[in-house]
C-alpha cells in the first residue's frame, strides 16, 4: 500500500469518526418533540340524547362541527401509533397535532361516531371498561367490529375505576382509580393495603379482559376523569401499557408516556376552541385567599355546615381563584402544629374536614387551586413519640435571651424527617389538592441548629460540628447558611415529591419573609433566598407586612420589595405579595379595607402579577368584600373614587 493510499484511508477514517461525532452532537441536541394537543370527550350524545355527564356531553352534531372546523384550519389529527413514532423519532408529527380521545361510548353511538371520524379522516384514541363488556353476542360483535376498525386505537378505563367512591366521612364523590374509599358500616378508610390491591387488579384484569373480549392491544392507559397516581401507572407499565391520557404530566414515572389532556365541552363553539388550542399556555394571575380552616370548624354539626357555606359565599364574592387552606390545627398558638383534619398517624386529628372543605371549594367556587397550608418542620407530636425530642436547639444569641420561635423538629434528625414524611404522605392520601403551600416555619436562623443531629451533619459538609465554631470563621458561617437553604428547600421539595405520587401535576409553593428579599445578608438569619425559591418552586408568597416590620413609610416598604423581585429573571410571574389583612401587632384588629385595596391598586400600578392576602375572617367581614373585590379585578378607578 502506498502512501497515498494510506493517506486515502486515513482520511476517510478520520471523517468517519467525525460524521459520527456530528451525529452524536446532532442526536444529542435535536430538538425535543412536541405533544400533540389532546382533546378528550366525556360523552358523545345523539342531539335529543340523555346525557349520563351532563355537563360534558356533547352531540354528534357539535362534535361533527368542531372537527371539521380544526380540520379546515389547519391541525392535522393523528393516531397514537404517530405519536409513538415521533417519540422515537421515526417520523415526525405534522405541526398543530391533535389527539382525538373519546371515554367509553355506548355502543348504540359506536357506529355514528365511526362514520364522523371517517368522514374526517381521524384516527382516535377510544376507552372502554372491561366491567362494560357486554354478555349478549350481538353487542359483543359490534363493539369488535368498532376496535377492529383502523381508524381505532384501543385504550382502557380500567376494572370499576371510572366511577366515583366515597372519599370521605361526608360522602364527597371522587373517582375510585385515586380514592382510600370511605367505608361508612366500618367507619374507617380502607386499608393502603386494600386499596392498592384494588387498584392494581382493576389496571391488570381491564387489560387482559379488554385484549381477549376484542381481539386488540390496549395501547393506552385513558384515566376516568384524568385522575392517576404512581400506584397505578406502576401497574400499567408492568401490563405493558406505557401511554397513558390523564389531568397532568408534569410528574412522569420512569418508562411512561404521559399525554395531557383537554377537556371538550358542549359550550365550545367550533372557533372557541380553536381559540383556546391557539393561544399560548400563559399563567393566570395568582388572586390568593389564606384561608384559616379553625373558622369553619365546629364541634356541632350544624353550626360547622354554616360555617362551610359562609366560607363558600364569601370566595364566590371575592372572585380568588386560589386558596390555601390550613390543614393543621394550634389551638395553644405557640406556633406549631398540635393537630391536623386530615387521617394520619402521628398527630390527633381534629376532624376529618380537610378534604370535605378542598371538595366544596372546587365544587361551589370559581377557585381553580387549592393548596394545604402546611407546616414543614413546625409538629408538635406527642410526648411518647420518640421523634418529638429531635428539636431544633437554638444558640442564646445574647445573655438572658428567650428564644419566640416555632418549635420545630430538627430537619437533621433522620426519625423527625421519617414522621414529617409520613404527614405529608398520608396527606396526599385523604386530600384532592392542586398544591402544597409550606409555612414560614421552614427557616433556620444564624444561631441554629445546635443539635447532636445537625453536627453530624455539618461535618459530613465539611464545616466544624458546634454552631459557635462555625459562627467563628467567616468563611464556614457563608458555606454553612448556603447549605442549610439549600438543604431546607431540598428538603421541602422532597415532602412535595411525595405528595405527588398520589397527584401528578402537584404545585409548590413557600411563605417568605419580607427580610430575606429586602437584604442579602439575611440568608444567613433565615437560610431562606428568593433566588433559591423562584427557581424551585411555582409560587413564593412574600410576607409584605409593614406592621408586621415596623416599616416607617408603607409605600417605600412595599416599592423596595417591588424593586428586588422584578430585578429576578422570573421574579414578578412567581411570586405573590401577600397582605395582611389585620394588625398583630395590635391583637388582630382588622385593618381598613380601603387600606388593603388601594395597597393591591398600587402594586398592580407598579407592575406586581400576584397578590393576596391573609387571613380572611368570614365572620367579621374582614375584609369588606364590597371594597376588595374591584381592587382584585383592576377596577383601581373605582377604588380610587370611595370615600
Amino acid at each position: 500500500m502506498n502512501k497515498r493510499q494510506i493517506l486515502w484511508r486515513w482520511r476517510a477514517a478520520l471523517a468517519g469518526v467525525l460524521l459520527a461525532m456530528v451525529s452524536l452532537v446532532q442526536a444529542h441536541v435535536a430538538p425535543v418533540v412536541a405533544d400533540p394537543v389532546v382533546l378528550r370527550y366525556a360523552e358523545i350524545i345523539h342531539g335529543d340524547g340523555r346525557a349520563v355527564h351532563d355537563a360534558q356531553a356533547v352531540t354528534l352534531t357539535d362534535l361533527l362541527r368542531q372537527l371539521l372546523w380544526l380540520r379546515d384550519h389547519d391541525y392535522h389529527f393523528v393516531s397514537l401509533q404517530q405519536v409513538q413514532a415521533a417519540k422515537t423519532r421515526r417520523h415526525a408529527l405534522p405541526e398543530h397535532a391533535v389527539l382525538l380521545c373519546f371515554d367509553e361510548p355506548a355502543t348504540q353511538m359506536m357506529l355514528p361516531l365511526l362514520s364522523i371520524l371517517h368522514v374526517i379522516k381521524a384516527p382516535a384514541l377510544v376507552g372502554m371498561a372491561s366491567s362494560s363488556l357486554p354478555q349478549e353476542a350481538g353487542r359483543q360483535d359490534r363493539q369488535r367490529r368498532f376496535f377492529a376498525d383502523p381508524a381505532i386505537t384501543l385504550a382502557s378505563e380500567g376494572q370499576g375505576l371510572n366511577r366515583r367512591i366515597a372519599g370521605d366521612p361526608q360522602g364527597d364523590r371522587q373517582w375510585a382509580a385515586t380514592t382510600r374509599a370511605w367505608l361508612p358500616r366500618q367507619w374507617r378508610y380502607e386499608r393502603e393495603t386494600a386499596y392498592r390491591q384494588r387498584v392494581t387488579s382493576a389496571v391488570a384484569t381491564s387489560i387482559k379482559r379488554l385484549q381477549r373480549s376484542l381481539h386488540q392491544p390496549v395501547a393506552a392507559m385513558l384515566w376516568p376523569g384524568g385522575a392517576y397516581n404512581d400506584i397505578v401507572l406502576a401497574q400499567a407499565l408492568r401490563a405493558g401499557v406505557a401511554w397513558s391520557i390523564g389531568a397532568a404530566s408534569i410528574r412522569r414515572l420512569p418508562g411512561s408516556h404521559i399525554l395531557t389532556q383537554t377537556w371538550v365541552t358542549p359550550a365550545q363553539a367550533p372557533w372557541d376552541l380553536g381559540r383556546d388550542l391557539s393561544l399560548p399556555a400563559t399563567p393566570q394571575p395568582v388572586r390568593l385567599m389564606h384561608v384559616n380552616l379553625d373558622y369553619v370548624y365546629d364541634r356541632d354539626p350544624r353550626q360547622e355546615a354554616s360555617n362551610l357555606e359562609h366560607l363558600l359565599a364569601r370566595v364566590r364574592a371575592s372572585d380568588v381563584n386560589t386558596v390555601y387552606l390550613q390543614a393543621f390545627a394550634d389551638p395553644d398558638g405557640n406556633g406549631a402544629a398540635d393537630a391536623v383534619y386530615f387521617p394520619n398517624r402521628h398527630l390527633p386529628m381534629r376532624q376529618d374536614l380537610f378534604n370535605h372543605v378542598v371538595a366544596a371549594l372546587h365544587a361551589h367556587t370559581q377557585v381553580r387551586h387549592v393548596f394545604a397550608w402546611m407546616p414543614l418542620l413546625a409538629w408538635q407530636l406527642p410526648v411518647h413519640d420518640a421523634a418529638a425530642r429531635d428539636l431544633v436547639v437554638t444558640l442564646p444569641s445574647r445573655p438572658n435571651f428567650v428564644s419566640n420561635a416555632y418549635p420545630r423538629l430538627s430537619p437533621f434528625s433522620t426519625r423527625a424527617v421519617a414522621v414529617i414524611q409520613d404527614m405529608f404522605e398520608d396527606l396526599g392520601r385523604h386530600a384532592r389538592i392542586d398544591g402544597v403551600l409550606f409555612h414560614d416555619d421552614m427557616t433556620l436562623s444564624d444561631y441554629e441548629d445546635d443539635s447532636r443531629f445537625a453536627h453530624s451533619v455539618y461535618r459530613r459538609w465539611g464545616l466544624p460540628a458546634q454552631v459557635q465554631q462555625i459562627r467563628a470563621e467567616p468563611a464556614a458561617m457563608q458555606r454553612w447558611s448556603f447549605l442549610k437553604t439549600r438543604y431546607l428547600d431540598h428538603l421541602a421539595l422532597h415532602m412535595a415529591a411525595v405528595v405527588a405520587s398520589d397527584h401528578p401535576g402537584l404545585l409548590t409553593a413557600r411563605n417568605m419573609y419580607a427580610q430575606v428579599v429586602l437584604h442579602k445578608v439575611a440568608e444567613t438569619w433565615y437560610a431562606q433566598s428568593l433566588e433559591s425559591s423562584i427557581a424551585n418552586f411555582d409560587e413564593t408568597a412574600i410576607e409584605a407586612m409593614p406592621f408586621m416590620e415596623k416599616a416607617p413609610y408603607h409605600a417605600g416598604f412595599y416599592h423596595e420589595l417591588f424593586d428586588h423581585v422584578r430585578a429576578l429573571p422570573h421574579g414578578l410571574q412567581k411570586t405573590i405579595f401577600e397582605l395582611q389583612a389585620k394588625d398583630w401587632r395590635q391583637g388582630g384588629a382588622p385593618l381598613p379595607s380601603t387600606l388593603l385595596a388601594s395597597t393591591i391598586c398600587m402594586l398592580f400600578d407598579w407592575g406586581v402579577i400576584n397578590v393576596g392576602y391573609i387571613p380572611d375572617d368570614p365572620f367579621k367581614n374582614s375584609p369588606d368584600l364590597d371594597i376588595l373585590r374591584p381592587a382584585l379585578e383592576h377596577h383601581c378607578a373605582q377604588v380610587r373614587s370611595q370615600p
